[in-house]
């Protein structure tokens, strides 16, 4: 049944991990995808994560499932988080959150509610961009296109040629922002 499938090509920003490992200079910092470590190679645990998971212990609260669209109040904290406290977009509900597994789950979810509710809207991702964005976009069926986002030569945003290319977006188009990730 699986003998025809092929590997998927490999993902050019993962393979800097793996350049990483291979890499024996004793000087080498890892600036790829992955989460800080520490001098020694350790990932280590944020303070409040601790207070975090002692709060949740000490509750000892039920491990129910959550709803569908996963925890109304974390939702409503990351809208004041994204918005701002007392947004039109919060009060006048154009805001929807719902918890995902992950950020590629989270776009899987997306893409899936693009193709079946919204009429299957062309997908605009930034240049560059993950090589998993368009691939999830392309299964849902929707057809993708990019617009410009990192200067290379300068090596920062492109913000006058993103914004030009993101006002000639159709209406009706989806557009995928990342916040918080830089790409090189």
């Amino acid at each position: 049944m699986f003998e025809s499938l092929q590997p998927a090509p490999p993902d050019p920003i993962l393979g800097l991990t793996e350049a990483f490992a291979k890499d024996a200079n004793p000087k080498k910092i890892n600036l790829g995808v992955g989460v800080f470590k520490d001098a020694t190679g350790r990932t280590p645990t944020l303070a409040s994560v601790r207070e975090a998971q002692k709060r949740f212990v000490a509750a000892d609260a039920p491990m129910t499932y959550l709803p569908i669209l996963g925890s109304p109040n974390f939702g409503a904290a990351v809208q004041r988080l994204v918005f701002g406290e007392g947004s039109s977009v919060i009060s006048d509900r154009r805001a929807r959150t719902a918890h995902a597994p992950g950020g590629t789950g989270a776009l899987r979810v997306a893409a899936d509610f693009l193709a079946q509710v919204c009429g299957k809207p062309k997908v605009w991702m930034s240049n560059p961009t993950w090589a998993n964005h368009g691939a999830v976009f392309t299964a849902a069926g929707l057809a993708t296109g990019s617009y410009p986002y990192y200067d290379a030569k300068a090596q920062r945003l492109d913000f006058d040629a993103m914004v030009s290319a993101l006002s000639q977006v159709p209406r009706g188009d989806a557009v995928l922002l990342q916040i918080g990730r830089a790409h090189v």
